[in-house]
């Protein structure tokens, strides 16, 4: 077909480096590339992919919304009443460190009893103008073949920018599984990290050698066994309560 849909008789073949055939363009402004290249090499790069890989979660969490009311009475776990609000988290339990005033403070944190900081559903109400953003701490484990795990303490947690989150008038959804990175790593790392935790938890002969055999060909932290997750979540709210500008900070905390 030629640039008018209009079929062309028994066309020959394209040939390469036939100059008729060269579309030559001298206009900078088309030659510009916005596109930046992925690798794994370098921090900025990583930084990249985690945003990018938050706006498919954000895009998924986006299309569960469009089918959900966003009611508070949808949402059954774990509540906190402020002066100005109250904000529910779906599927959590959680506990406090410390007695904290919740009705006078802007800025509290939980221990999570029950349930895991991936993919929450989070309720507002009484307020105005909501928007709210997550930050994630994320750390490494070993996953077995039956499931068992084994998180390697020893390894540095890797914390997120401030994403936001999708949200359906006052119903929000936090980040997802594509969200989460951690710091680069490579078999040396994980080796050393699995003897400390084999030390410190005093593992038998034969546990301790299928560990090790589990990571033989394991060069960074997104090969099997391992897992990232979250081991702390802190949402910021930023609203209207009454006209005026208010800031909440919530953080949950697994307990490890």
């Amino acid at each position: 077909m030629s640039c008018k849909d209009a079929e062309v008789g028994n066309p020959s073949p394209i040939e390469f480096g036939d100059p008729t055939l060269v579309v030559t363009e001298e206009d900078s402004s088309y030659l510009k590339n916005y596109t930046r290249d992925i690798s794994r090499g370098g921090n900025q790069n990583q930084d990249d992919i985690a945003k990018m890989m938050h706006q498919v979660d954000s895009l998924k969490a986006t299309q569960k919304l469009e089918s959900v009311e966003a009611t508070s009475g949808d949402i059954e776990g774990f509540e906190i009443r402020f002066k100005e609000c109250d904000v529910k988290f779906d599927g959590l339990e959680a506990k406090e460190l410390e007695a904290q005033d919740e009705q006078n403070l802007e800025s509290v944190s939980y221990l999570v009893t029950k349930g895991d900081l991936e993919s929450i559903k989070v309720s507002i109400s009484g307020l105005t103008d909501v928007f709210v953003e997550e930050r994630i701490f994320t750390k490494l484990e070993l996953v077995n073949d039956e499931g068992k795990s084994l998180r390697l303490k020893s390894l540095n947690r890797k914390i997120s920018d401030w994403f936001n989150l999708a949200s359906n008038d006052t119903l929000f959804i936090s980040a997802g599984a594509n969200s989460f990175q951690f710091n680069n790593t490579d078999n040396e790392k994980i080796k050393t990290a699995l003897e400390k935790e084999i030390i410190a938890q005093n593992l038998d002969k034969k546990e301790s050698a299928a560990w090790r055999a589990s990571i033989k060909e394991t060069k960074n932290y997104t090969d099997r066994p391992c897992r990232v997750f979250v081991s702390t979540a802190q949402f910021r709210i930023t609203a209207k309560y009454k006209g005026k500008k208010l800031r909440k900070l919530i953080q949950f905390d697994l307990l490890e």
